[in-house]
């Protein structure tokens, strides 16, 4: 059974009458100020004394405060102190080109860590339309929004998407401003896919059309071909994820640290890497028969990450093949990021003499691994 899309001519004045339109107001939470007073000389020794022990607590509030300022401005030095900051996926791209030393250190920690492969759905090809009009890469992203919607629902937790609102309310930066009509489109379609009372495998088209925000967001241009997907491959796909037993989901969180910009796609329980690859190979690799450990570098560095803003060391990496239905999980015994932020250092300074202007952006978020078959298909 395929469910089709017609998602992408987005010219067309024609649009879902039966849309959600309701828009649920996002609110802050502010956090009241403490009052204190002093204990007046013409009050009862009891009132003095309370008195006294709130301007102390004050006095202390006030002090840590302060401190706190003082470790936020550290944190911001540190931050700043490489003007061009690569991202995760670039690192584990590109390595060990332009990071030599953080290749060696990762590939020593994994190269005889066995890779545990599970069947875990049946598999699927892409459909024809997706070879036809070399959509490979939206395929693989309105995948992955697909899972993110899924599992905000489960868990309920707000879903939002950073680049979906960036190009909606900064339109005069991407292609939104110049096609108001895809616009409004993702505007609208963003109000259902963040909806907690809808759900994914109900809302595909709205899935669709946020899920163009990713590419707009990287200036790349959206097609106007159309392509289908399976709707077999989406009930399998909701099927594993309700499987998966977990407490607590992040849906692509952005924890950059110092060295380097990282927006993982799915963390759980603060324990588990889960990132997504969209391949029609088992190995996910072209010129591979078994998948390789470098694959789980980006990984790393996301678990890397996590440790600098929280202090937790993720030792549970696992990538998910939605389309053939595989997981490939690794498991560490421990890292050590002290050594490793060593390594790290010295190459992402090297980074900044060598290659000042050449991948400064933020996390591509790559969930496919057959974008370059465009070129050979």
């Amino acid at each position: 059974m395929q469910m089709k899309f017609k998602i992408l001519n987005l010219k067309s004045e024609k649009m879902d009458e039966n849309l959600n339109e309701e828009i649920k107001d996002d609110t802050t939470q502010t956090k009241s100020q403490k009052e204190s007073s002093a204990g007046r000389d013409d009050e009862s020794d009891e009132k003095a004394d309370e008195g006294k022990k709130q301007e102390e607590e004050a006095e202390k509030e006030a002090e840590a405060k302060k401190e706190k300022g003082s470790e936020g401005e550290k944190k911001e030095i540190v931050k700043s102190r490489f003007k061009y900051m690569p991202n995760a996926t670039t690192i584990s791209m590109d390595i060990p080109h332009l990071f030599p030393k953080v290749y060696k250190f990762l590939f020593n920690m994994v190269k005889d860590i066995d890779i545990e492969i599970n069947r875990v759905g049946p598999s699927f090809n892409y459909h024809p339309s997706v070879y036809y009009n070399k959509t490979f890469t939206f395929h693989s992203l309105y995948i992955n929004y697909f899972i993110r919607k899924h599992l905000a629902a489960k868990h309920d937790v707000e879903l939002r998407d950073r680049r979906a609102e960036q190009v909606i309310e900064h339109s005069e930066c991407f292609e939104t401003g110049a096609n108001p009509k895809l616009k409004a489109a993702i505007e609208k379609h963003y109000k259902i896919f963040t909806d907690r009372n809808t759900k994914a495998i109900d809302i595909p088209y709205s899935i669709k059309v946020v899920s163009l925000s990713h590419a707009i967001s990287f200036r790349e241009r959206v097609p106007e071909t159309e392509f289908d997907t399976y709707y077999d491959n989406l009930l399998a796909i909701v099927k594993y994820l309700d499987s998966l037993v977990y407490n607590m989901v992040e849906i692509n969180p952005k924890i950059d640290c110092e060295y380097f910009r990282a927006e993982p796609n799915i963390i759980f329980d603060g324990e588990v890497v889960f990132q997504i690859k969209v391949s029609k190979l088992k190995s996910l690799d072209r010129n591979r028969e078994v998948i390789s450990s470098r694959r789980f570098v980006q990984l790393l560095l996301y678990s890397f990450a996590y440790y600098k803003l929280t202090g937790k060391k993720i030792l549970k990496l696992v990538i998910y093949n939605p389309l053939l239905n595989y997981e490939y999980v690794m498991e560490l015994d421990d890292i050590d990021y002290e050594l490793f932020e060593v390594a790290l250092d010295k190459d992402v300074t090297a980074f900044q003499i060598k290659y000042p202007m050449l991948y400064e952006s933020d996390d591509s978020d790559e969930t496919g691994s057959d974008n370059k078959e465009k070129v050979d298909e």
